[in-house]
């Protein structure tokens, strides 16, 4: 079954898998031209998704992602966007790299978070990781 799409417009795509219930974000080449503002008010968006569909798995491709967020970003996320993952139940976080993209063990962690994230480089190992919840 296709991933049926959410929402879409120039810098990302929304995708929800009934089956998997992967939600997931499929961001675009033209986030080479947006802002910090930008980027907020599309993982806020994200976030009501997320928060609608109790969604237990997130998927972020982040192979075109080409916005380089500011010093506060990271903080911003995660008191506004990560405590609204965590108050929908999400367990498991990937992110899909390019596949030439080297992963760093302690590039998925984050403080504050409740659910385990991992980056991938291939998409069907990411769905297994993401799809082997208990």
């Amino acid at each position: 079954m296709k991933p049926a799409q959410l929402y879409e417009d120039k810098y990302l795509q929304i995708l929800w898998d009934d089956q998997t219930r992967i939600i997931s974000i499929d961001w675009k080449a033209a986030t080479s031209a947006m802002t910090d503002e930008d980027f907020k008010m599309e993982l806020t968006l994200f976030a009501k998704q997320v928060e609608e569909r109790r969604a237990p798995r997130i998927l972020i491709d982040v192979s075109k992602f080409h916005h380089r967020p500011g010093a506060e970003i990271g903080e911003w996320r995660l008191k506004n966007i990560s405590t609204r993952y965590n108050a929908a139940g999400v367990q498991r976080f990937a992110f899909l790299l390019s596949k030439d993209s080297q992963i760093s063990p302690m590039a998925s962690q984050s403080e504050g978070e409740q659910f385990l994230t991992q980056s991938f480089n291939n998409d069907e190992q990411a769905i297994a990781w993401l799809t082997a919840l208990n």
